[in-house]
């Protein structure tokens, strides 16, 4: 399976963090490779909804929500291909976490890329891929702190 995955620290606290990432009238805004969200109404599990960036489009669904962890995840599918993304939020900051005011978040995208192993080797060094994930949790992190 390829994976990627990549971190930030928010200056937001995560509650803050975690309002934003509930809001499906947000998830335009910063959910990945899609430029426009429709047919979400409510961010639970089990919802649907539809994807498009430019000519590309797909559906997806969310798989898991945790409000106590602070995690939601994704699975996305176009031309029968899915990929699960997966968003976690910690307390960050403070001493030992004490008077943390700062949000961890964790993104992860996974995949399994065609080919077999070989397949896995080369999508697991995908630059595009890397470089989507970090814009990802650069949009969150500025809309979260304003």
């Amino acid at each position: 399976m390829a994976t990627f995955e990549q971190h930030v620290t928010i200056d937001a606290s995560i509650e803050q963090v975690w309002a934003l990432m509930i809001n499906p009238q947000s998830w335009g805004q910063w959910f990945p490779d899609a430029d426009q969200i429709t047919g979400l109404e409510s961010i639970t599990q089990g919802a649907t909804f539809q994807w498009q960036e430019g000519t590309e489009s797909g559906t997806a669904s969310i798989t898991e929500v945790d409000t106590d962890r602070g995690l939601i995840k994704v699975v996305t599918t176009k031309d029968s291909q899915q990929t699960t993304h997966t968003f976690d939020l910690d307390k960050a900051g403070g001493f030992f976490g004490i008077g943390a005011n700062d949000t961890k978040l964790l993104y992860k995208r996974e995949y399994h890329a065609q080919g077999g192993i070989i397949g896995e080797f080369v999508a697991g060094g995908n630059p595009m891929d890397a470089r989507d994930v970090k814009q990802t949790i650069e949009k969150i992190k500025r809309l979260a702190q304003g």
